[in-house]
């Protein structure tokens, strides 16, 4: 593994790419723009803040949640506990250099 690849495993969130307006339409293009695409995720109770990758889909409608992520994406958040439910702001990031690292928000 990369350094690169390691990082993104360590701060990956699941996002509900799937329910996209046209996703079933353009599968292809539309996973193409959400794979590995930067986001900065925040819990607007803490005030916490992470810079995560995409790299899933989900979780199902079903659930009821909106946000599943890496171990240390959701402890930061102050979300790795109990129903791991609550709200975030999700805001994405334009870095096509790629110069923004992941990770917590200081």
């Amino acid at each position: 593994l990369t350094q690169k690849d390691i990082e993104r495993e360590k701060y990956y969130i699941a996002a509900p790419t799937f329910l996209a307006p046209g996703f079933n339409e353009n599968v292809k293009e539309y996973k193409d723009f959400f794979k590995y695409r930067k986001m900065i995720v925040v819990n607007p109770k803490t005030g916490a803040a992470v810079v995560v990758v995409i790299g899933d889909a989900g979780p199902g409608q079903s659930t009821g949640k909106h946000l599943g992520g890496s171990p240390e994406v959701m402890h930061y958040l102050d979300l790795g506990k109990g129903p791991r439910k609550g709200a975030v702001l999700y805001y994405f990031i334009d870095d096509p250099g790629d110069t923004i690292p992941l990770g917590p928000l200081q």
